[in-house]
């Protein structure tokens, strides 16, 4: 099977930490902030942080290029998930990392990706950046299985007749997609497929 897997929050767990640098951000630049506001960001263009935070087009930029890329390159994986991927492919699938990390809010995407993901051992057969359209790239890349913890991602994906799981701690059911805690739930449930 090729396996298609998010980085950000699916391969790490970032997710607190970029909310609480973006907080400090926003209040930084005096933003009425509304941290109760979920906003869900469809289109991967950042604009739940512009929402939630008030942040401009230009602060936006700033806050990616500059604080998210620092915490993205410093970024642990999740646990188990270097085994489980090395796992994955000893067992024959082929590993394709799809980010929406791009061009327009990252120096360089692919570089940073590539970096993080060699310096942290994890295996892989392609890195796809600028996947803002995540189906769309899972169909045309021929993916079997995708993994990412983004809901609205899992369910376009989904839509496409890939295997979707969504790495989460909530149990809630949407369409067809697989809810695993952790790696080690993931690579049990692949395993049995």
């Amino acid at each position: 099977m090729i396996i298609g897997i998010d980085i950000d929050d699916t391969l790490t767990d970032i997710r607190d930490k970029v909310g609480e640098e973006a907080l400090k951000y926003a209040q930084s630049l005096n933003k009425d902030v509304n941290e109760e506001k979920i906003v869900w960001d469809k289109n991967n263009n950042g604009s739940s942080f512009r929402e939630r935070y008030n942040l401009n087009y230009d602060e936006l930029l700033y806050f990616f290029r500059n604080i998210q890329e620092n915490i993205t390159k410093t970024a642990k994986p999740r646990e188990d998930v270097v085994e489980v991927i090395k796992k994955l492919r000893e067992d024959g699938h082929k590993i394709y990392i799809v980010t929406a990390r791009d061009s327009e809010f990252h120096n360089d995407p692919y570089e940073l990706s590539e970096t993080w993901l060699n310096k942290n051992n994890i295996e892989y057969d392609k890195l796809i950046v600028n996947a803002r359209d995540k189906a769309k790239v899972c169909k045309e890349q021929g993916v079997d299985l995708f993994i990412d913890d983004k809901l609205s991602n899992c369910m376009e994906v989904s839509n496409e007749n890939i295997i979707t799981i969504r790495i989460t701690n909530y149990t809630d059911k949407h369409q067809d997609i697989i809810n695993k805690k952790n790696w080690k739930e993931i690579y049990e449930y692949i395993k049995q497929l």
